[in-house]
């Protein structure tokens, strides 16, 4: 059966375990706030759940959902410049901080880049692949330009912002939306899974194993490795976080996110008209 639970009641476990009670509070407030937008994008994946989609327009989904080489990059960027940082900071108890936050960031790519498992690139064209029947999802035509506006500004932000505390806190709100929408997700893509695409119980696991992998303690691990980074390197550099950035990173990954789901889901649709026109 699938989960009756919310993006943001699902999120809510995960921010009650912050201990600064501002960030706990802007964290909540930007879900609160989002809440028209989060709807958007549940919406998107119950729609998708109960159709049985045409190739193209899987490709579509499956070329624009995600793309974990890209976000791993990025955070080991980070966690690079962080290293460097620490290198040239002239105080022990500094460098120390600033050491430890890198640490706590890396841990975010761990199992993206395969480190006690599998690539998630690989992971993720293993899924997509089996899904659709081939690899033409990989082929540029299925890209649309004008999404996730958001996630590549903090990607490339990561790379080279100046501000590597905004780095973090830009990047904070990622891994707690990652955790509630691969939650969400999971029940539909195995109901889908079964009653769209007819296959038997028994190769589930192999044919999500990129959604499971995310599930569980992965994804919540994540953000609470970047929330101790951020405190690490606010002691470093002797300042308080900006819980009016935590709050507008938060809300406008998640209004970013329902903008990509809606452009995504019009451009599938398109796709299933072409189809049907052509088999008509």
């Amino acid at each position: 059966m699938t989960t009756t639970k919310t993006i943001e009641q699902i999120v809510a476990t995960e921010i009650a375990l912050v201990d600064n009670e501002q960030a706990r509070h802007a964290l909540s407030r930007s879900y609160g706030n989002a809440a028209h937008s989060l709807r958007t994008i549940e919406c998107f994946f119950d729609d998708f759940a109960t159709r049985s989609w045409s190739e193209e327009a899987l490709c579509v989904f499956f070329h624009n959902w995600r793309s974990p080489g890209i976000g791993s990059a990025s955070f080991c960027a980070l966690t690079f410049r962080l290293m460097m940082h620490a290198e040239s900071a002239e105080k022990p108890e500094v460098r120390s901080l600033l050491y430890r936050c890198a640490s706590r960031l890396a841990e975010v790519s761990h199992e993206d880049v395969g480190i006690g498992g599998i690539n998630h690139q690989i992971l993720y064209d293993d899924f997509a692949t089996r899904l659709t029947g081939r690899d033409a999802w990989k082929l540029d035509r299925y890209h649309h330009d004008g999404t996730k506006a958001f996630l590549t500004g903090s990607r490339q932000y990561r790379q080279h912002g100046d501000d590597l505390g905004y780095a973090i806190v830009r990047s904070l709100p990622e891994e707690l939306y990652n955790y509630g929408e691969f939650t969400f997700v999971a029940p539909r893509f195995v109901r889908w899974r079964k009653e769209h695409l007819g296959r038997p119980p028994e190769g589930v696991k192999d044919d999500l194993k990129f959604i499971h992998d995310h599930l569980g303690t992965t994804e919540s691990g994540h953000f609470a490795a970047l929330v101790r980074g951020l405190e690490d390197y606010a002691a470093a550099m002797g300042v308080l976080p900006d819980w009016t950035q935590l709050y507008e990173s938060s809300y406008t990954l998640i209004t970013d996110m329902a903008h990509h789901y809606g452009a995504i889901a019009q451009r599938m649709r398109e796709e299933e008209e072409r189809a049907g026109a052509l088999a008509a």
